[in-house]
This record gives C-alpha cells, sequence and structure tokens, in this order.
C-alpha cells in the first residue's frame, strides 16, 4: 500500500539477506530512538534470484528533501551507508 504514495524517494538504510530477520531486528531498534518509527519501512525483495531484506526512511517529493535528511542521518550512524533511492525501484 505504501508504494502507492504520492512520494518519490526515500533513504535506504540497509539491505541484507533475506534471512537475516534478526539483524534487522537488530538494527530497527539500534535507530529507533534516533529516528521518526512512523518513518522507518521494511521491505522484502528478489534481487538476482536472492531474497532480500531493506530498511528505508522518509518520504521525499525531492531529491533536495532528500538530501537534507540523508545528512542529518550520517551523524547518527543509521545505516552502513544510508544513500538516496526511487521508490520506482521498490515498485
Amino acid at each position: 500500500e505504501w508504494l502507492s504514495w504520492p512520494r518519490v524517494l526515500e533513504v535506504q538504510l540497509l539491505s541484507t539477506d533475506g534471512d537475516n530477520e534478526l539483524g534487522v531486528a537488530v538494527f530497527l531498534e539500534s535507530i529507533s530512538k534516533a529516528l521518526d518509527p512512523q518513518q522507518i519501512r521494511v521491505y522484502r525483495s528478489s534481487l538476482s534470484g536472492r531474497e532480500r531484506l531493506g530498511v528505508i526512511y522518509g518520504d521525499f517529493a525531492t531529491r533536495e528533501l532528500a538530501s537534507a535528511e540523508l545528512a542529518k542521518l550520517a551523524p547518527t550512524g543509521a545505516g552502513s551507508s544510508p544513500y538516496i533511492r526511487t521508490v520506482s525501484k521498490l515498485r
């Protein structure tokens, strides 16, 4: 349902193997105090035939808004290497 929201960009915080649910849970616990939990989403996808889990953050209409949020995330240590991505890549 959230893939149909009118946003264009989000910040990818984590991408990991599809069977790493415990790792995702630990990651979510570690970032939940620094980030707005309402803006954090976990999704499952398939990449080259392998199941993946991802954690994304935010709903941004422009790259400028997403970049501003990404700059704030860096000091929190959220994710290994957060980056901006388009919603269309998740569909």
